[in-house]
């Protein structure tokens, strides 16, 4: 994930006073996880009603988030939302606070008479962890377990004491003074790492900011102009903070969320950005962006490997019936030594185990060396050739069969992967992993039949025309069979997997050429033919498409085709038209 964020210890202590009121005294109606670093408090207030408390402690996208946004949880629970579950739900957070100078939260938890619980948030990086302790600071469990392999200083186990991360000595930014600067930056170490390493509430992307006119690493190697320079930024931020004069800002690049800071930053000065009134607007803004792609890129990887591994399947299987094939075609020797043996029979001898005969079917009369069962008759021996070759036919004409229905699969799968790389959130995806369950590649988990958002195919209106694109092959066989009507237009990469196309006519007007040109590049860019500089694409009226019986999802059969050769990448204009 291409993002530059620095939830630091001033973001938490910001957002810990803007959210303190809020989240003390609710209570806790349901507990989810999503992977291994999210956890989503389902809480309840009086005065502010439902809400989610979001703690995670992924490498990158760490925090402590509050939102109304709910995302996909999973049907099956992992094992540590359950704990906390059996622990949490129906308690009250009785209180939650910072551990001074520790990017360390607290939550103390009460259900009814059971003795208090207590959940530590350490937001510390890939060293993020969640940890229930009891009264006794004993551990119940935590979403990471860190074994005295892992580290010497202590153990995050079930049954462990709890101890505090070891503690970084560093200088506060709030409290520092010339001399302390100067004692500081002569450190024999790179001046950004003296910033963000020995100074509190400095972080990477301050630190930038701090050093953004300065080439050189070293304090020592400034100029008395340089440093002046630098101590003038150090205490600039020092100012803003002591008089509390933040921005919220979010900054993107491509339209996208990328950053967020509490200065105005003039490394970002290119950036758009845009300001929000409180910082859990702006946190909860960009980090449900950012989780959102994170988890739809890990849902997408997840689908991806199903479909790979399938289809290395498929494709090893039909490598494996083409070698018996072309086993099996050699069988027609057997007939001819058969034959041969019927031809010749008076004179071979019972007992013989082979005989050299001529072969009547070679151009040159050559030789063949028929081996015999010296047990049986001349007769027995050729009918025993003739078994193994009816066998060795009959066995090939059904591998032939099996392997058009391997071929079949293979483009099937294929087509699956188009789909997957056109889907652009979770609930496309989602109808993918339906797909897959129904064709029996993902084992189907027994559950409560939840109703589930339903994704719309792409619709590009182009000169007044409609034009829908199926974004997967279930939307394929929607927008063919329930969107077109018969006399619409229905467009197809010519032996490529890809998406359909349904350009929807008007009343009985000719539809320019221009527009199926349309039409046709659209259905070569959602196809595997996409990087291609031409593809053929056929086009028909619906009316001439059908769906073979038991075909599987996405899969027709057309006639009366016309074939139109385009540029993928032309569809780009209209794409940029989507609506």
């Amino acid at each position: 994930m291409n993002f530059k964020l620095n939830f630091d210890l001033l973001t938490l202590e910001i957002l810990h006073g803007e959210l303190y009121e809020r989240i003390k005294n609710s209570l806790v109606e349901k507990i989810y996880q999503i992977g291994n670093t999210e956890i989503f408090f389902h809480l309840y207030s009086l005065r502010e009603g439902k809400f989610i408390l979001s703690l995670s402690v992924h490498p990158q996208l760490y925090r402590i988030q509050l939102t109304k946004k709910e995302f996909p949880y999973p049907s099956n629970p992992p094992p540590f939302s359950m704990f906390l579950r059996k622990h949490l739900e129906g308690a009250r957070i009785l209180d939650w606070y910072i551990i001074p100078r520790e990017r360390i939260v607290e939550f103390i938890f009460k259900r009814f008479e059971e003795s208090k619980r207590k959940l530590i948030v350490e937001l510390m990086g890939k060293y993020s962890n969640i940890i229930l302790v009891n009264e006794n600071n004993i551990i119940l469990d935590s979403i990471k377990h860190v074994s005295s392999e892992k580290s010497r200083y202590r153990e995050v186990l079930p049954g462990k004491v709890y101890l505090y991360p070891p503690k970084m000595e560093k200088t506060s930014l709030l409290d520092i003074k010339e001399e302390d600067i100067e004692t500081l930056l002569n450190k024999e170490k790179s001046i950004k790492e003296i910033l963000t390493k020995d100074i509190l509430y400095i972080n990477p992307l301050l630190a930038e900011e701090i050093t953004k006119e300065i080439d050189k690493e070293l304090y020592s190697s400034l100029g008395i102009e340089e440093k002046e320079k630098l101590k003038e930024e150090i205490f600039k931020f020092k100012e803003k903070i002591l008089k509390r004069d933040f921005q919220f800002l979010v900054y993107f690049t491509e339209n996208n969320p990328y950053s967020f800071s509490l200065f105005p930053l003039e490394i970002f000065e290119n950036l758009k950005r845009k300001e929000f009134k409180t910082l859990k607007e702006a946190i909860d803004y960009i980090y449900s962006y950012c989780l959102d792609i994170f988890i739809t890129d890990q849902f997408k990887k997840r689908l991806r490997d199903i479909i790979a591994d399938n289809l290395n399947k498929v494709i090893e299987k039909k490598n494996d019936f083409l070698q018996k094939i072309k086993e099996g075609e050699s069988s027609e020797i057997f007939k001819i030594k058969g034959e041969i043996l019927l031809f010749y029979q008076r004179e071979i001898k019972k007992g013989a185990e082979k005989i050299v005969l001529p072969n009547p079917y070679s151009e040159e009369r050559e030789f063949i060396e028929i081996e015999l069962d010296p047990s049986l008759s001349p007769v027995d021996n050729a009918q025993r050739y003739f078994k193994k070759y009816k066998k060795l036919k009959k066995g090939t004409e059904i591998l032939k069969e099996q392997l058009k229905k391997l071929e079949e699969e293979i483009y099937y799968l294929n087509s699956l992967e188009i789909a997957l790389e056109n889907s652009r959130d979770f609930f496309e995806l989602q109808e993918i992993e339906e797909e897959l369950i129904n064709e029996g590649y993902i084992k189907k988990k027994k559950e409560k039949e939840k109703r589930r958002k339903k994704s719309e195919p792409y619709k590009f209106i182009f000169s007044g025309y409609e034009i829908y694109v199926g974004k997967n092959n279930k939307q394929n066989d929607y927008i063919t069979f329930n969107i077109a009507g018969p006399e619409d237009l229905w467009f197809h990469v010519r032996g490529i997997p890809g998406a359909h196309v349904v350009l929807k006519s008007r009343s009985k007007e000719d539809i320019p050429f221009e527009i199926i040109e349309k039409a046709a590049e659209l259905a070569g860019y959602f196809s595997k033919g996409k990087e291609s500089n031409y593809v053929p694409v056929d086009y028909t009226k619906r009316k001439y498409v059908q769906k073979p019986k038991e075909g599987k999802p996405g899969f027709v059969i057309y006639k009366n085709e016309r074939t139109i050769f385009v540029k993928p990448e032309k569809a780009l204009e209209t794409i940029s038209q989507l609506v």
